[in-house]
């Protein structure tokens, strides 16, 4: 009897150790799997982190870059509205060959992405040109209202386009002519109640 009961002792420590064995392979195997994902995290965060964000302006080429965002900014923006209008005068000189019965349509557009919202706002506006013998004269106005999170820093874009006649743009009318510049000036947002007037002299 007590070689049977030694026996049943020593069976059962190397049981108990066994399953000891067993508990911690199971927590190092645990560890070992949390270990690899935070580094996969901590990789990832890392390649973010070098990123540097911003926006490609296609009208320009231009790289802006763009304050980062924090996860604790996770208030709106306060929003300022801001007012005015342009004003873009044209003198052009017609020296193609483009009939005096003939209209000429002067387009103006005026771009802004407000950094802070990421809103994109274009405004546009289309008038009918005054010819006389080679000269052509239109002025263009366009009145805006926006609401800007980063009106301080923001930047507006102005460009325009000159066609000849006005009826190739829906129709195959030749000879005709077209004068475009996506970014004739890129100006600071004007004070609210502002008039920006320009004054432009291209040849067609």
């Amino acid at each position: 009897m007590p070689q049977t009961l030694a026996g049943t002792q020593v069976k059962f420590k190397r049981k108990r150790r066994c399953i000891v064995r067993q508990k911690l392979s199971t927590i190092l195997l645990v560890c070992v799997c949390l270990l690899g994902l935070n580094a996969s995290l901590w990789g990832q965060n890392g390649a973010a982190a070098r990123g540097i964000h911003g926006y490609l302006d296609p009208q320009t080429g231009v790289f802006h870059a763009l304050p980062l965002v924090s996860a604790s900014d996770s208030e709106p923006p306060a929003l300022t509205t801001v007012t005015g209008k342009f004003v873009v005068n044209f003198t052009i000189t017609v020296s193609s060959t483009i009939a005096s019965t003939l209209k000429i349509s002067c387009g103006v557009t005026a771009t802004v992405l407000d950094s802070a919202t990421l809103n994109e706002i274009i405004e546009s506006a289309t008038v009918v040109a005054t010819r006389s013998g080679s000269t052509a004269t239109c002025s263009v106005t366009i009145p805006y209202s926006w609401n800007l999170g980063s009106s301080t820093t923001d930047k507006v874009s102005l460009g325009y386009q000159i066609i000849a006649p006005v009826e190739a743009t829906g129709s195959s009318v030749l000879p005709n002519r077209l004068s475009e510049q996506t970014a004739f000036a890129t100006i600071a947002v004007p004070a609210t109640g502002s008039t920006t007037t320009e004054t432009l002299t291209p040849t067609i």
